[in-house]
């Protein structure tokens, strides 16, 4: 079964800038050694709503704690995560 870990909200202006910000938080993959990262800019989410204390993106359910994080820079917020097989 495949599901997802490590998920963290970073800032950045590009998915490799994001990407490169995840790698630095030291966030690993918890069991699958060939997990598949996930990028998702919430600007770039048409059915993203700021103003919503939830939010699906990609594969990840973001809580009222994750967003009041990403809206702290709304527009170079990302959320990063991990693919992984279980």
């Amino acid at each position: 079964m495949i599901h997802t870990t490590g998920t963290r909200v970073v800032f950045a202006d590009s998915s490799e800038e994001a990407k490169a910000a995840y790698e630095a938080l030291g966030v690993k993959p918890e069991h699958d050694p060939n997990a598949k990262m996930d990028i998702c800019k919430c600007a770039d989410d048409p059915e993203f709503d700021f103003e919503s204390p939830f939010n699906l993106i990609g594969e990840v359910s973001l809580s009222p704690e994750y967003m009041d994080i990403v809206n702290q820079d709304p527009q170079r917020a990302y959320v990063v995560y991990y693919f992984e097989e279980a």
